[in-house]
């Protein structure tokens, strides 16, 4: 199977209140984000141009998370805190979901799934930590 990949970066906030660790204060990551497309090749002889990909990403997932304060819409706390930047006109995304990396990778899996034909995505909360989300 033929595929090609795109990189792109966005910075978010988040906090996980019930992690044992540092993560439940509020912190940021400079998130790495690589999106490996698959298909058949079309009469230019490619799956996707890589221009479109890169709009396609920038359209769906950039432009949504880049510089926000993304959270978890069940949790009482998180949605105080987005409530307080909400009021200062703060960029924040709520998500129907704890703001792991892996429940992301997965989110955005299925938010590109609709436009594109996916077959994994990897996103770095690091240089070295990664969560990896496949149709596999």
């Amino acid at each position: 199977m033929l595929t090609v990949s795109k990189e792109c970066h966005f910075d978010a906030a988040h906090i996980l209140p019930d992690h044992q660790g540092q993560c439940k204060n509020v912190h940021g990551h400079t998130y790495r984000l690589i999106v490996e497309v698959a298909g058949l090749e079309d009469k230019n002889d490619m799956i996707i141009d890589f221009k479109d990909l890169k709009r396609i990403m920038g359209e769906v997932i950039l432009s949504r998370f880049d510089h926000s304060f993304i959270y978890d819409q069940n949790s009482d706390m998180e949605c105080d805190i987005a409530a307080t930047l909400s009021k200062y006109s703060l960029r924040c995304v709520a998500l129907p979901f704890k703001t792991t990396a892996e429940n992301l990778a997965r989110y955005i899996f299925q938010m590109l799934q609709a436009h594109i034909q996916v077959k994994s995505v990897n996103l770095y909360e690091t240089p070295e930590s990664c969560a990896r989300y496949s149709a596999d």
